[in-house]
């Protein structure tokens, strides 16, 4: 499986054009960097973040540069009894699965630890 984004401006203007050509455009793209055989997948499914209620069009929280280095730990600090999960407050693999479960399983340890 291969995930890719497609971010910005260029997003928008991939947004307006027709599946068709979204599709071929991908298409495009995997066999110039994987060659001829990455051209015919399986299966090929995009999903528009900005068609999401809730995300606010990211599949992400975003800071600008220096936020995360800066204030990262703050986003993780318990507040009393209130501990922080998700894939924003994850130490490795922000923004994926991944940090989302590293962070659920942080936390749960920090619930377990102060009890």
């Amino acid at each position: 499986m291969l995930v890719g984004f497609i971010e910005g401006e260029q997003a928008r203007s991939w947004a307006r054009r027709g599946r068709a050509d979204r599709r071929a455009g991908i298409l495009t793209c995997l066999v110039d960097f994987f060659g001829e055989r990455s051209g015919q997948p399986r299966e090929l499914l995009e999903h528009s973040w900005a068609d999401e209620e809730y995300s606010g069009a990211c599949y992400t929280g975003y800071f600008p540069p220096g936020v995360w280095t800066s204030f990262g730990d703050a986003l993780r600090e318990p507040i009393g009894r209130l501990h922080w999960a998700g894939t924003e407050t994850a130490t490795a693999w922000t923004s994926y699965m991944e940090g989302a479960v590293q962070s659920g399983e942080r936390a749960a340890d920090e619930v377990l630890d102060a009890s």
